[in-house]
């Protein structure tokens, strides 16, 4: 019972933070931010979708790449610290060394061929929202989904900050 609340609460959260980013962002991809080194000026800053997208696909290839090579702690990196992997019928993984064991069980069961296309982003500041469709196969199972990200940029790359997905294959 303990462990349900807590994760209805991860995902409550998720969703909290879905909605303040959503709501903060604008269509216009046009950030306002204060200044404090200016006495509090306004300044506008340009928060460049189609820039971000291409960097935010090298992350899509890293993690792809490290599913390949069947590396679980490459993979859980390209989460962030305080990362959450929300799988399909399973349990909240938080932190990266709970990702990672939840690879590691992708990869003993031969699951490392991964694709991932973004269906849609926005984003501003540090975060940015991304709905996907993918594929992971395992040479003879394929397993086809949709994912609904939340990215976060640390350590000037984008890194998996909230994750969830779910498959369309029973």
């Amino acid at each position: 019972m303990k462990n349900l609340i807590k994760n209805r609460i991860q995902v409550l959260s998720t969703i909290i933070v879905l909605l303040m980013i959503s709501t903060s962002c604008n269509n216009s991809n046009k950030s306002v931010e204060t200044d404090p080194e200016a006495s509090g000026e306004v300044t506008e800053t340009i928060f460049d979708l189609a820039k971000e997208k291409i960097e935010l696909q090298k992350s899509f290839n890293g993690v792809m790449a490290a599913l390949a090579s069947g590396d679980a702690k490459a993979v859980a990196n390209f989460y962030t610290e305080d990362g959450v992997f929300m799988p399909h019928n399973s349990q909240i993984f938080t932190g990266r060394e709970a990702i990672e064991k939840a690879f590691v069980g992708f990869i003993e069961g031969g699951f490392t061929k991964l694709d991932v296309e973004s269906t849609w982003a926005e984003g501003c500041g540090d975060y940015l929202l991304d709905t996907e469709k993918w594929t992971l196969s395992n040479g003879q199972d394929t397993l086809v989904g949709k994912s609904l990200v939340i990215w976060k940029k640390e350590d000037g790359m984008w890194k998996i900050y909230k994750d969830m997905i779910n498959t369309d294959t029973p």
